[in-house]
């Protein structure tokens, strides 16, 4: 039958016993491989010394043969941590995390306390507490910075805020269950404090931002791409590329219509051209294109209706300026035919004089903030 460990084993080179089922998380053996596995069990073996038997004994190579291993006892941090060993082997992480427990109480200078603490942070997971889990994962690395299973704790904590994000409920007050979606940020963002410049690191700023961004909080979103593109400036193509477009998608979201504010049109439309200059390709597939042609239109738009709402106010100069601002983004456009219309009734210029002026550029720099309220909206 297939068998899988949940959470992932203690150890990610260990087969467990009896069911040959590899200490990966999400991985299966099915019938029709079985002899493969059985290749690859021996190959194991051999490099490794041991090996198990039939009923799930372990079996070490001496002189030559395979003999029976001796049953760990107690006595010994030897003995102990292999009991704990023994006990997440056989799926039974109570009993691994009262062992671990008694190992740490008994040995607080042993050299084998880092991975007695990761293997209580296992535990804790198999069990379903992760947020125990966690913290015994942050009591490890604290202790041991450079400990050989550092990496072991970071990747098992990403797994954890994944399994947050990804909707899995915190246990508070022994009896209820709340979102545990902060704390997989939280989790996420202090993997990349840790782990500095790693492909885990990486790996945890671009999921917060994926997370930001499949929620729609495209505020937070921009943020978070931004973040990880200035924290890893050299990813991978595929990562860069996939961050540069999904923060530009989420800056043109923030965008609420041309009664308010177009600085999130203008900085979407900026990005979209620097992520079609530099990922062509990419761009095309995306249909970036049209999304710059729709911008330049949602832009003339804006500008036409900023020259009405001053034109209407007594703001003359800001209204031509806009206007010309209309005429020269859609030269060939209805509203640009509008927009000449309107300045020939005020008497000026469709095309502006050689010189720039100065007074329009002024009353056109300061857009609708006098006049209009605090959120930006134009009024009407």
């Amino acid at each position: 039958m297939p068998c899988s460990l949940p959470g992932g084993g203690y150890n990610d080179t260990v087969l467990r016993t009896g069911s040959l089922c590899a200490a990966y998380p999400d991985r299966n053996i099915s019938m029709i491989s079985k002899y493969r596995w059985f290749v690859v069990l021996c190959a194991i073996a051999a490099v490794s010394g041991s090996c198990l038997g039939a009923d799930g004994t372990e079996h070490v190579w001496r002189n030559g043969k395979w003999v029976a291993a001796p049953k760990p006892v107690e006595g010994t941090p030897e003995g102990e941590l292999a009991i704990v060993r023994m006990h997440l082997d056989n799926e039974c992480p109570k009993d691994a995390l009262k062992a671990a427990k008694k190992f740490l109480g008994r040995y607080p200078n042993d050299e084998r306390r880092e991975e007695v603490l990761m293997l209580a942070g296992q535990a804790e997971m198999d069990r379903g507490n992760y947020d125990k889990a966690c913290d015994r994962f942050n009591q490890q690395m604290d202790q041991y910075r450079n400990g050989e299973y550092y990496d072991r704790a970071v990747q098992r904590q990403y797994r954890i805020a994944d399994a947050f994000l990804k909707g899995r409920k915190r246990k508070a007050m022994w009896m209820f269950k709340v979102s545990g979606v902060d704390k997989g940020i939280e989790i996420l963002n202090g993997i990349a404090d840790r782990a500095p410049g790693t492909v885990i690191a990486e790996k945890a700023l671009l999921r917060v931002a994926d997370h930001h961004y499949d929620a729609g909080q495209v505020v937070r979103a921009v943020e978070a791409y931004d973040h990880y593109a200035k924290t890893f400036p050299k990813s991978p193509r595929k990562r860069m590329s996939h961050a540069m477009l999904r923060a530009a998608r989420a800056r043109y979201a923030q965008y609420k219509g041309e009664a308010f504010d177009d600085t999130p049109l203008t900085d979407a439309q900026q990005r979209f051209m620097i992520f079609a200059d530099r990922y062509p390709e990419d761009a095309n597939k995306a249909n970036v294109p049209m999304v710059l042609s729709q911008i330049k239109t949602a832009l003339v738009r804006r500008y036409f209706s900023s020259a009405k709402f001053y034109k209407r106010i007594g703001r003359k100069t800001a209204s031509i300026f806009y206007y010309r601002k209309v005429i020269a983004q859609d030269a060939d456009g209805h509203l640009a035919r509008r927009s000449e219309d309107a300045l020939r009734q005020m008497g000026a210029p469709v095309q502006p004089p050689k010189k720039a002026d100065p007074e329009a550029s002024a009353d056109a720099a300061k857009d609708v903030d006098s006049k209009s309220p605090k959120n930006g909206k134009v009024e009407k």
